[in-house]
């Protein structure tokens, strides 16, 4: 147990910071490709962190993966770097009872990336597009022609003497036909305004007007707002979990499948399967892509781990694309996932018996002279300059 608590002490913080830093990374990415479009809509910045809080699944589902391989990779070069592992293996224990704790936590996180991938990705992905949809209807919120009356919201009929250079309307009028009774607004200026909600007519000096015969009322105001929900602005059709592959709940996309065998519906249930099962891919490739000589240090190593993240996940990038294009069978995405998995396997054998390919042993070598000559190149350049 001390060997275990001492293991996962040293491989928890590298991956706690390689997540958060590889999922920022990628929220960073995606919050500049819809600023402008939150920007052009004039849409309230609370949609744009609801867009974050969104795609996350689908981001946590990809960063887990890649921090926990680099953290154990982290874990066994740190440990062989400092001959523990040597020590340990002198001691009679397999590299299996050495990585026991970390192992057990890739499956944990197997499980969780799982129930990820089922129920919450499609979840996030609903949210994420009706969100979209909110800020594309913002995007074309209503314009009002001075001294004519628009109906462009449902229920709500406006009119405005005039709009000034800094978009205030003057002299306003508005029936709220809404369900609970015609209520009319008659106000010096107002100004329309985005909110998480819809849209926001902000009135100024004006009267309200409530109900019909002997129960009229009315209202004196020097400020008023009147909330305008998005959905009454005719312009969002919110999605259903039922319109596309990507959004469906895990029944209605296996009844899909049943139904229609339709390559986008078998190659999306794939994909939600075998995504949870990178990690246990990258688990068994950890161990021999680690064991370099230890005057390489961990640069080669980590080399050698980026290349084969790259290859895998273009791998499934690509046959998912076949798969949906129905260009392949769905099984053609386990095959390759599984044909990683069982070379990750060997490989670890390999190492258990001491017996690793050359070529592996050899690579964190062969980066490590790439960077010494490099180093040494640059000093010389400096050092003529």
């Amino acid at each position: 147990m001390i060997l275990d608590r001492y293991v996962l002490r040293l491989w928890f913080a590298p991956f706690a910071a390689g997540l958060i830093l590889a999922t920022g990374v990628l929220l960073f990415g995606r919050a500049l490709k819809l600023l402008a479009l939150v920007t052009d809509s004039g849409a309230p910045w609370g949609l744009l962190a609801e867009l974050m809080v969104f795609v996350m699944p689908y981001f946590i589902l990809l960063t887990v993966p890649i921090a926990f391989f680099l953290s154990m990779q982290n874990l066994i070069a740190g440990l062989q770097q400092g001959s523990e592992i040597d020590v340990m293996r002198s001691s009679g224990m397999s590299y299996m009872r050495i990585c026991r704790p970390v192992i057990v936590m890739a499956g944990a996180l197997y499980l969780l990336l799982f129930y990820l991938s089922m129920f919450v990705l499609p979840q996030g992905q609903l949210a994420f597009n009706n969100v979209l949809r909110e800020i594309y209807s913002l995007k074309g919120s209503p314009e009002f022609t001075p001294q004519r009356f628009s109906r462009d919201v449902e229920d709500i009929t406006f009119y405005v003497d005039g709009r000034d250079a800094e978009g205030r309307y003057h002299g306003v009028l508005l029936e709220d036909g809404r369900p609970g009774g015609p209520v009319f607004y008659v106000s010096e200026s107002a100004e329309l305004v985005s909110t998480n909600s819809g849209l926001r007519m902000h009135m100024h000096q004006g009267t309200r007007l409530e109900g019909e015969g002997d129960s009229q009322r009315m209202l004196a105001f020097s400020n008023y707002d009147v909330d305008i929900p998005i959905d009454s602005l005719g312009a969002v059709k919110y999605s259903r979990s039922g319109d596309h592959v990507i959004m469906m709940t895990p029944t209605q996309l296996w009844d899909d499948i049943q139904q229609t065998h339709a390559p986008e519906a078998v190659a999306e249930w794939q994909r939600r399967l075998i995504l949870p099962t990178t990690i246990l891919v990258l688990c068994a490739f950890a161990l021999p892509l680690s064991l370099a000589p230890k005057r390489s240090g961990r640069t080669g190593s980590f080399l050698l781990g980026i290349g084969l993240l790259i290859l895998l996940y273009n791998v499934q990038l690509v046959l998912h694309r076949q798969v949906s294009m129905g260009s392949l069978s769905g099984w053609a995405m386990w095959a390759g996932q599984i044909g990683f998995l069982v070379l990750g396997l060997l490989l670890w054998r390999r190492a258990e018996q001491g017996a690793l390919p050359m070529w592996l042993v050899q690579g964190g070598e062969m980066f490590y002279l790439m960077h010494q000559r490099f180093m040494h190149w640059v000093a010389h350049r400096l050092g003529k300059s």
